[in-house]
């Protein structure tokens, strides 16, 4: 009987815990503010431009979701750049960048425009 109350009580705990975790995932995501279309496509923008300068080489960048604003106030959306013919997985903030190791910003030679496709499915050539 000792042996199947250690195991009841072993369960109850990993309930409780993937109820918590799921219950503060669902909380942070209402807590998130939403931004507009207009807003989303202007901070994409803003950020493949100040992008380019940092890494020159790059070709593209495909922003795979439209972005909101964190608990902490920060804007961000994830996205996909090309850089010397190699993808990486990127999260792009005003004021952050995280995501997959980026090759030195000099390794490449830069390329005239970048190709950026934004999360509304348009796309323009930047140069």
């Amino acid at each position: 009987m000792k042996h199947g109350r250690g195991v009841v009580a072993r369960v109850a705990v990993i309930a409780a815990l993937i109820a918590a975790l799921s219950g503060c995932s669902s909380i942070g995501d209402a807590l998130k503010q939403k931004t507009t279309p207009a807003e989303n496509i202007g901070y994409q923008r803003m950020l493949a431009k100040k992008f380019k300068v940092n890494w020159p080489a790059v070709e593209i960048i495909e922003y795979t979701r439209e972005g909101s604003i964190d608990g902490s106030g920060e804007w961000s959306t994830n996205a996909v750049v090309t850089i010397a013919g190699k993808t990486y997985q990127e999260i792009f903030g005003v004021s952050v960048v995280g995501g997959d190791p980026l090759p030195d910003p000099d390794a490449s030679p830069a390329t005239e425009s970048v190709t950026v496709r934004y999360s509304d499915g348009t796309s323009e050539v930047m140069k």
